[in-house]
């Protein structure tokens, strides 16, 4: 694998003769690039924290996808990085590309065996990493190729593209001079974290705000605060301020309030471990694939971004295999699909009522009639919790959820099911 520092980029090659123009073009436009002929770099390319776009080849669009999904599936069990998937694909199999981009299989795809509009791939990948809110930087030699062009054009149009992109420049940073504010708020608060002082921050606003971000030109910059924010929560989930009630958990057997500490079958070990055992080693797919079989299976029903960040952040600590659905449709279809060991599910979700959800799969013949399902709420309404204990649900927690809770769930309906 030809790595480079935080690679941005990922081209997986499956016939270098073929490939070579794709690349070359690549190249002139990307620093942050790399290139790999193996499934394992793939799955440790996956794992590797920095956003990326991974170009997969292949003689055909099954294979390209195979590629892929099979290296997904191998490292299911960790954290993966942030990613979109190109398939560059031979013309024959264009008409199946679009009808997979079309399903959200792929994010996008190209024609490359042969190359017909080589500038696409550039705005490809431009396009994606400004969706994953990387600042897509040239190769250097770009700003010189630009200021030769522009030495082209006779002096009018001159004058009016310095003028035009000078102004989206200024309209840039007015943009990040309007979030210092919100910056700040949260370098103050982390600060007051640490030296165990009250925080007051307007969570209701901030949420709003990191939910409303879109796919344009200053996402790089919102999503570096989004971060920021999502990390800032996350330290706050240990802490229970004095002038706030403890959190509620309304189970119909109360867990029990000793110390709990996760045993060595479910606490899974830090990020050095998982990246040592990812690079040191010759990584084999269908190894990992088999290893991961015997984990916890968790679906976190959320539609919440924010809430459902959160509680991803929060299980990363455990070896467990998450899957997460934003609504009820398509946890109805999870549900009817595939057994977990235990489901998270939210009561206000914008298609239907979690309750609803907990009651076809609660019921009947589903499959998951006796998989433990909790109850997420923001609030507290006694006929709610009420309905939602009748129906089966094994427990009602208020939101968010917190370390010791998650700990507490998985030694009551994890360790005893496994």
């Amino acid at each position: 694998m030809n790595n480079t520092k935080e690679s941005h980029i990922v081209v997986f090659i499956t016939h270098a003769e073929s490939d070579e123009l794709v690349l070359s073009t690549l190249q002139k436009h990307y620093t942050k690039l790399s290139q790999c002929t193996q499934l394992k770099d793939i799955c440790k390319l996956l794992v590797d924290k920095v956003p990326k776009v991974f170009l997969m080849t292949g003689d055909t669009l099954e294979k390209s996808l195979y590629n892929y999904y099979r290296s997904l599936d191998a490292v299911s069990q960790y954290a993966i990085c942030e990613h979109r998937v190109v398939a560059l694909i031979p013309r024959q199999s264009e008409a199946d590309a679009y009808e997979a981009y079309k399903a959200k299989i792929i994010d996008d795809y190209m024609v490359s065996r042969p190359v017909y509009e080589m500038h696409r791939i550039v705005l490809i990948c431009e396009h994606l990493l400004i969706e994953l809110g990387v600042d897509p930087v040239h190769n250097p030699l770009n700003t010189a190729k630009f200021n030769q062009q522009l030495d082209k054009f006779a002096e009018p149009l001159k004058q009016s593209l310095q003028k035009g992109l000078a102004r989206k420049k200024d309209l840039k940073h007015a943009f990040e001079h309007s979030i210092i504010e919100i910056d700040n708020a949260l370098e103050l608060a982390a600060s007051k974290i640490q030296l165990n002082q009250s925080v007051n921050l307007d969570i209701k606003r901030l949420k709003e705000t990191l939910a409303s971000i879109r796919s344009d030109e200053i996402r790089p910059e919102l999503l570096k605060l989004q971060t920021k924010a999502l990390h800032l929560l996350e330290k706050t989930l240990d802490i229970n301020p004095h002038d706030q009630e403890d959190p509620i958990e309304v189970l119909k057997e109360p867990l029990k309030e000793e110390k709990v500490e996760a045993d060595d079958a479910t606490k899974k070990p830090k990020q050095q471990y998982e990246f040592n055992r990812l690079y040191q080693q010759n990584v084999d797919p269908d190894e990992l694939l088999q290893q991961s079989i015997n984990l916890p299976c968790i679906l976190l029903v959320e539609d919440d971004i924010i809430s459902s960040q959160l509680t991803k952040m929060l299980l990363a600590n455990y070896s467990v295999h998450l899957e997460t659905v934003a609504n009820g449709r398509q946890a109805f279809a999870s549900l009817t699909s595939k057994r977990y060991d235990l489901v998270l599910m939210d009561i206000n979700l914008p298609d239907t009522n979690g309750i609803y959800i907990l009651d076809q799969a609660s019921s009947g013949n589903s499959i998951n009639k006796e998989t433990p399902i909790i109850m997420l709420s923001g609030n507290k309404n006694k006929t709610t919790v009420a309905k939602a204990l009748e129906r089966g649900a094994k427990g009602y927690i208020i939101k968010p959820l917190d370390k010791s809770t998650v700990a507490k769930l998985f030694t009551r309906f994890l360790h005893k099911n496994n």
